[in-house]
């Protein structure tokens, strides 16, 4: 069994007609994604972290919350990742 690594990052949540852009500004100097609601676009969020992060050995800093520009309707979330769960065992490979 992995022990656990978890990383928490912060991502912005841009409305968009019912649907959500999703911006995870710590991950790549910026990535976007996009989601159906806000609870996909989360999930989404969650699987990109853990799939860019997995094999990286130094991390990115998170930017500290409160600290990122957000226009009016944006909506600023933190989202926890177990890296752990998106690592393949070295057995496996």
């Amino acid at each position: 069994m992995m022990q656990a690594q978890m990383v928490t990052y912060p991502v912005i949540l841009h409305p968009d007609n019912g649907e959500y852009n999703v911006e995870i500004p710590d991950i790549n100097h910026g990535t976007w994604i996009r989601g159906t609601s806000a609870a996909q676009a989360l999930i989404v969020a969650r699987d990109i972290i853990g799939k860019t992060l997995a094999r990286v050995t130094d991390l990115p800093a998170a930017t500290p919350s409160g600290e990122l520009e957000l226009a009016e309707y944006d909506v600023e979330h933190l989202v926890t990742v177990n890296l752990a769960d998106f690592r393949i065992p070295e057995t496996s490979r």
